[in-house]
């Protein structure tokens, strides 16, 4: 009784302002129980009036607002599980790429689920200036018809700016009779075009809750500019499966990236308008496990903590509050942790399709839940599989094995398969093999347990299996086969059989080759456990390359259509979009330290490679001063990275093109190109040294012309594959995703087009002593000082060959390295010379390591870098006195 006194009294003098209530979480906590005990026991109703100032302010605090907290409750949680449904969504959307023919009317409908998901509306219209015009695409037809040009440039002229921003507008009129709504937002998302910047609208009926991050404008650009790409490409009828599904990925990525923050964002537009109160969303910098920071004053402002695994992840500032603070305060941080673990889920899921497109390319592995509804896919199924049929005109609802188009012994014998593993809840079995066209293809069943060791997921794998060699080797040591394919000219069949039953003691026929060639277009060769790999390269017979540190394979990328993974290069680059790329766009401390390093080595940082790359172009300013996209440079990354690397060259891949682009980075970064070449020719250089080798065959030119290659009679025997590289970089630009280009003015990309060629051009050794002695007489005669144009692209080639052969110019464990790196791809062009009968070019074929880089040293190296670094004003002295040191050094071990 005297606790129920001093309560009434307390609650009295704060209400008339005389004491200044303030209650830790814990005090609250104790009050919350007080009168929890006092309903209980009905004490407001046995011994208190109805006019108790007890019974008053607990009833109108708790008891009338518990029903105005639990609608409140019910809308956040509603609001959680439609942002995590949008995950669900994206996975229907891949399933419906994947097994429909792309037309029209299939990517309208992808366009609107792109819609629904990213703005929360089933239609939108985007408009852009193009060419003193203003074109548009509308996903709802009424407005793509009724839109006038006139009205398309007044609302282009009214809303464009060089901004990022979501506006809100009431159209009238016309417009809203045509958009058939009151309210409509409009994103502008600024583009640069030929150096000048114009703007894309999105419009889209007004929604009552984000979509998109609002707090983070940064990340809506990339989300919008995914959705205006996607939009254009079904302007310009581009209907490419592979870009769809790398852009729903994205997207994808995104949405795990940002649902945190639209659904805090969420959260605080249902509490303002729920309980018509300010709010704010306070982000937790201590990650305290301290719950002291709730704190109540004057019942009108109070911070509520929500919490994860105890530690503190953001309050709520909240005005006015009426709810029960412990309950709620309860319910939200119980609802964020289950909201966090849902994101953990996804991302594990993401990883483990990631490993399973990755680690099982040439095979069709399907997913269904326990109710046998198809999840996932990580391909599109053959076209020659006349027995499956996947294909869904619905595209945002799950196809059910049951009901898929198969013939239906074969569906008979999945099913009872599927039953028969979920009862005896083995991990996997072998459900049968389907016989078409004299082929068969075998069926496997796995399956995914959860924690509980509970089967949760069925995963069904369609495998093709393939016809192997056997060898009849004399040597008793382990046989390791490995299968590829190669692309085999059908004139150069017979040469082919040949060396294959001389080289690998095949027990076959011609005709046997011949018929399993033809059958499946692939090769399998006999490897043994030994010092070297061989490896099916594109040619037309084999190719393979030595790697001394282990026994390894390589799979191609497959690009036959009637694979059943005809997305591998998709999810290849996918896998690395995947990265944070945002953190591949931020300075480090030691970036600038190590890059201005002469003797920087990439080799032992090889995993951040696309991050220092871009960090060569950030640091010269190269972003903004030719307007290039960070996305767009990303996306270049990785197409040239996987040119590079595809043939798994030893010394000719990525990271000697990076060493080769660094080596620029430092001439130009010490201003050591200012005197001779402009900012434009300077940033021709940096970007040709970058590509000099890209898709480089890991063989000399003479080699290729030897043999006739498809290159050699291509480009005349003239500079192989100087040309082939110049022509590959250029390629690869074409495709607007990877034009870093794209911003320059027409004058512009001419002079680095041309810079460009002339600087890869100039990396042929056939024509080093021709450039060197042209340069070093003008050098001597004085004729620097007068450049022409001529002698400016004489000279940028110089120095992007110089930059080229940086490698015996850097320490010596970092010249050794690389040394033994262009041996090894030396003795394999030697090996395969004698393997296709031609003469061996000789002055590859090693005999003493030391002796072969001294001559190089002392009759290439030495005079080069002597000459280029007497017409930039000596600024070479690092690199001619690493190379001083490094011939001390080749000296002692020929000794």
């Amino acid at each position: 009784m005297r606790a129920i006194q001093e309560l009434d009294t307390l609650l009295r003098e704060t209400e008339t302002g005389k004491i200044k209530l303030s209650l830790t979480l814990k005090d609250l906590a104790q009050l919350h129980h007080l009168q929890s005990r006092l309903q209980e026991c009905k004490f407001l109703n046995s011994i208190y009036s109805e006019e108790s100032r007890i019974k008053q302010y607990l009833s109108r605090a708790v008891t009338v607002n518990l029903q105005i907290q639990e609608e409140l409750c019910q809308i956040i949680e509603t609001k959680m599980e439609s942002i995590t449904s949008n995950f669900n969504h994206l996975d229907k959307l891949i399933l419906y790429i994947l097994n429909q023919t792309m037309n029209k009317t299939t990517m309208k409908n992808v366009l609107r689920q792109f819609s629904n998901i990213i703005l929360g509306s089933n239609n939108f219209t985007l408009l852009r200036f193009q060419e003193k015009s203003v074109e548009s695409v509308s996903t709802d037809e009424f407005i793509e018809q009724q839109l006038t040009e006139q009205q398309k440039l007044q609302l282009y002229q009214q809303f464009h700016g060089d901004q990022l921003e979501i506006i809100t507008f009431q159209p009238t009129g016309q417009l809203k009779q045509i958009f058939k709504c009151s309210s409509l937002q409009i994103i502008r998302v600024p583009q640069k075009l030929n150096a000048q910047t114009h703007s894309s609208l999105i419009i889209y009926e007004t929604q009552e809750c984000a979509k998109l991050p609002l707090s983070k404008p940064h990340q809506i650009k990339l989300i919008c500019d995914q959705l205006i790409t996607i939009g254009y490409d079904y302007l310009n009828e581009n209907y490419h499966k592979d870009d769809l599904i790398n852009s729903v990925r994205a997207i994808g990525q995104f949405l795990i990236k940002n649902a945190p923050i639209l659904f805090q964002e969420c959260i605080k537009i249902e509490i303002e308008r729920k309980l018509n109160t300010k709010c704010e969303i306070i982000q937790s910098t201590k990650h305290s496990k301290d719950t002291s920071f709730a704190i109540l004053e004057n019942q009108t402002k109070c911070f509520i903590p929500v919490m994860s695994n105890h530690v503190v992840q953001f309050y709520l500032h909240m005005e006015n509050v009426s709810l029960d603070i412990i309950t709620f305060a309860d319910f939200m941080s119980q609802l964020w942790q289950h909201f966090k673990h849902s994101l953990r889920e996804l991302k594990d899921k993401e990883f483990l399709y990631q490993i399973i497109e990755v680690s099982t390319p040439t095979k069709l592995v399907i997913a269904s839940d326990l109710h046998l509804n198809i999840i996932y896919q990580s391909g599109s199924v053959p076209s020659s599989w006349n027995f499956l049929d996947l294909s869904n005109q619905q595209i945002d609802c799950y196809q059910n094995l049951t009901e898929i188009k198969m013939e239906e012994n074969y569906k008979s014998m999945l099913l009872s398969s599927l039953n028969e593993v979920q009862k005896s809840k083995k991990g996997a079995i072998d459900a049968g093999q389907i016989i078409y066209h004299d082929k068969y293809v075998d069926i496997a069943i796995y399956v995914k347990k959860d924690e509980k060791n509970e089967i949760n997921q069925f995963f069904i794998v369609f495998d093709q299996p393939k016809k192997r060699f056997e060898s009849q080797r004399q040597s008793k040591s382990e046989i390791k086969v490995s299968e590829t394919l190669a692309s085999l000219k059908q004139e150069k069949i017979e040469k082919a059989c040949l060396i294959l039953q001389e080289q690998l003691n095949l027990n076959l026929q011609t005709e046997e080759i011949i018929d399993m060639l033809k059958e499946h277009a692939l090769m399998t060769i006999i490897e043994q456990k030994e010092q070297i790999t061989e490896d099916i390269r594109q040619t037309y017979v084999l190719e393979y390359y030595r790697n001394s540190e282990q026994v390894q394979t390589y799979r191609r990328t497959i690009s036959e259509p009637d694979t059943p993974f005809a997305t591998k290069t998709l999810i290849q680059e996918q896998q690395l979009t995947n990265a944070k790329k945002m953190e591949l766009f931020q300075l480090r401390p030691d970036d600038l330290e190590n890059l201005n390093n002469w003797c920087f080595d990439i080799t032992v940082q090889k995993d951040q490679i696309k991050h220092y790359t871009w960090a060569l172009f950030h640091l010269l300013n190269y972003f903004d001063k030719y307007q290039m996209y960070k996305e767009t440079f990303f996306q270049f990354l990785v197409a040239i990275e996987e040119r590079y690397n595809s043939r798994r060259n030893p010394f000719h891949n990525f990271e000697h093109g990076f060493t080769v682009a660094h080596a620029c980075y430092y001439m130009i970064k010490n201003k050591l190109l200012d005197e001779y070449l402009d900012q434009t020719e300077q940033f021709a250089a940096i970007l040709s040294s970058l590509c000099h080798d890209i898709d480089h065959s890991g063989r000399t030119n003479g080699f290729e012309v030897a043999r006739m290659s498809k290159l050699a009679v291509r480009y005349n025997d003239e500079s192989v594959l100087e040309n082939h590289h110049a022509a590959m970089t250029f390629k690869i630009m074409q495709r607007e995703k990877y034009n870093i280009l794209s911003n320059l003015s027409q004058e512009q990309f001419q002079k680095v087009r041309r810079f460009m060629v002339s600087n890869i051009l100039a990396t042929d050794m056939k024509k080093h002593f021709d450039l060197v002695s042209s340069l070093e007489i003008k050098y001597k005669n004085g004729e620097m000082n007068i450049i022409n144009m001529e002698t400016k692209r004489i000279l940028s080639g110089l120095i992007v060959h110089t930059c080229d052969l940086t490698q015996p110019t850097k320490r010596f464990e970092i010249t050794k390295k690389w040394s033994i790196r262009i041996q090894n791809e030396f003795d394999n062009q030697v090996e395969e010379e004698r393997l296709l009968g031609l003469p061996v070019t000789q002055h590859l074929v090693c005999q003493n390591l030391p002796k072969q880089e001294l001559s190089f040293i002392r009759n290439i190296i030495q005079p080069l870098y002597t000459l280029t670094s007497s017409i930039l004003n000596n600024g070479l002295s690092v690199a001619l006195k690493c190379l001083e040191e490094n011939e001390k050094e080749w000296t002692k071990l020929l000794n």
